[in-house]
């Protein structure tokens, strides 16, 4: 055997291994064999790149299910799985922003570990069946190569279009939407005490996306089901909101949401799947509030300043979320907001934010102490007393 055959002999003999022996080995079903090939070829090449292996949950039994996972990260969807619901695993971009510092406990000592910051990935999925169809948008952190995903599809029973059909799954890109105003947090302050609201270049807020099916028309402004959160990094500006002496400002948003349109068709069935999923932050406006004198309710535990420390200005920091995120602020969108390339979509309805968000990528308060007074300590408390995942603040001097 001549030295280039056995070379080809070789290479062959390496893309079978990695076909199926270290999809098997990775607990990658074979019918996603070639996401792990493309990705390995990709870190031989110093690539970042990595996987992500979707493990579906529905609350009912479907029939011969179809499953479509649409990348939503990069400025153009891109539909990276169409078939089986069986574990199925796809290649994401595992791209790195730097570092930050986090404070651990281990045993049972706290420690600060620099560790590397990751460009969040926000994936649609999609699951559908003759009788069922369901959606749900997933934000993580890539901060393993293989990553593996608990992702649980809410269903809802709307029987598809029957009929003999051509088999196929596509989904199109009909641009953006967006909706105003959105609530994203309260920044207070009190006498003597400047607070600013700080967004750095790739903090993320986490905003509602929103699904709908439909056959052979546009969707249906006033009936968009939730289909979970997403991370949103991608911002036109970052920056603070400051506000001082009592002042207190709520902080809205008007935020992008990326149209998309998925054809689910099988030989007996086809459904329409459109979603909405925010993509982008134009900008941030404080408005006026009110006013605030100051003041902790007993069950916020209390953290303090002394004007001993010399420490007039600080950083308060947020924890990632303890409880799986949860609502922070509802908007209500009564007057209905339409875009789309090509076609109208519209959205009318509430949009919640959430105060869930990936380590690192969180925004943060800045307290400027200007004039003590006659006091001699700051209290500040977070809102929620089991963890520090809202973005609110309390104050009170002693």
């Amino acid at each position: 055997m001549t030295r280039k055959k056995r070379i080809a002999t070789a290479a062959v003999l390496v893309a079978v291994m990695i076909t199926i022996v270290v999809p098997s080995a990775y607990g990658v079903q074979p019918d996603n064999a070639g996401a792990l090939y493309s990705a390995y070829l990709d870190w031989l090449q110093g690539k970042p790149a990595g996987l992500a292996q979707i493990n579906m949950h529905t609350e009912k039994k479907l029939t011969n299910p179809k499953v479509v996972i649409v990348d939503l990260t990069s400025q153009r969807p891109e539909q990276k799985y169409s078939g089986s619901i069986v574990n199925p695993t796809i290649k994401i971009e595992r791209k790195p922003l730097g570092t930050y510092l986090e404070t651990e406990t281990i045993d049972g000592k706290p420690e600060t570990i620099e560790k590397v910051r990751f460009r969040p990935v926000t994936l649609l999925v999609i699951v559908a069946d003759k009788d069922y169809w369901g959606a749900r948008t997933v934000s993580f952190e890539p901060t393993q190569p293989m990553m593996r995903l608990d992702v649980e599809v809410p269903l809802h029973y709307e029987p598809a279009k029957g009929g003999f059909h051509v088999e196929s799954i596509e989904t199109v890109d009909h641009g953006t939407l967006t909706i105003p105003d959105i609530k994203t947090a309260i920044v207070r302050s009190i006498t003597g005490v400047q607070v600013s609201w700080v967004v750095e270049r790739d903090d993320a807020i986490t905003y509602e996306s929103f699904s709908q099916e439909t056959w052979g028309g546009l969707p249906d402004e006033d009936r968009w089901e939730s289909s979970g959160t997403a991370l949103v990094t991608d911002k036109d500006i970052s920056g603070s909101i400051d506000v001082s002496d009592g002042d207190v400002r709520i902080i809205t948003s008007n935020v992008d949401y990326r149209i998309t349109e998925t054809e689910i068709c099988t030989y007996t069935w086809c459904r329409t799947v459109w979603s909405l999923t925010p993509v982008h932050i134009r900008n941030f406006h404080g408005t006026p509030g009110g006013y605030y004198s100051g003041g902790i309710s007993s069950g916020m535990p209390r953290e303090y300043r002394d004007k001993t420390d010399n420490m007039d200005s600080f950083n308060i920091l947020f924890d990632a979320p303890s409880d799986n995120g949860g609502v922070y602020l509802t908007t209500s969108i009564s007057t209905s907001v339409c875009g789309g390339i090509g076609v109208q979509v519209c959205f009318s309805g509430s949009v919640s934010t959430y105060r869930e968000s990936e380590s690192g990528h969180r925004p943060h308060y800045h307290v400027e102490i200007t004039d003590w007074g006659t006091h001699s300590r700051l209290y500040y408390a977070y809102k929620d007393g089991n963890g520090r995942n809202y973005y609110e603040i309390y104050l009170e001097w002693d």
